[in-house]
């Protein structure tokens, strides 16, 4: 008789060999279930010995047939799809200032990393808030940004007033 859940596909075919990380979850299960009481000291006991002597998954699945199924593996976080926009919008913006007297390089930096900042705030609402360290690192972008572009316009018309 195997475990339903074997036929759920939830493990593996029980002719696969079991991994150390295999029995040490069979052995964590077995101590959940000796604590809320569906497993005596001793039935614990043999059944650790049994889990760890285990060489396939079926072995491991005849352990724990009269238990409540094995808990899923939790899911893998998925990555941050843009996790350099805060930092570029950073770099970008704090670079953009004291280059603003280069009116060509300190307004294209800036306006990259208004750029930057604002799709990374924008990703971030879409994601109920996002990190609140990225959030702070693409505003402060954001803003270093603006007063980057702000700086180089101020500079090209004081040079343009200075002729």
């Amino acid at each position: 008789m195997t475990n339903r859940s074997t036929v759920d596909g939830m493990y593996p075919s029980p002719s696969f060999r079991a991994s150390d990380a295999d029995r040490e979850a069979v052995v964590a299960h077995l101590g959940t279930c000796l604590s809320e009481g569906r497993l005596s000291l001793s039935e614990f006991d043999a059944r650790t010995r049994h889990t760890y002597a285990a060489r396939t998954w079926g072995e491991l699945l005849r352990i724990v047939r009269d238990l409540p199924p094995l808990p899923a593996a939790p899911a893998q976080p998925q990555p941050d799809p843009q996790p350099l926009a805060p930092t570029l919008a950073l770099v970008f913006g704090i670079f953009s200032l004291p280059t603003a007297a280069c009116a060509p390089v300190g307004l294209i930096a800036g306006i990259i990393a208004v750029v930057f900042g604002a799709v990374a705030l924008l990703g971030a609402a879409g994601r109920s808030g996002g990190p609140g360290r990225r959030r702070g690192l693409a505003l402060a972008g954001l803003l270093c940004g603006t007063f980057g572009i702000l700086f180089s316009i101020a500079m090209v018309i004081l040079y343009a007033t200075v002729d």
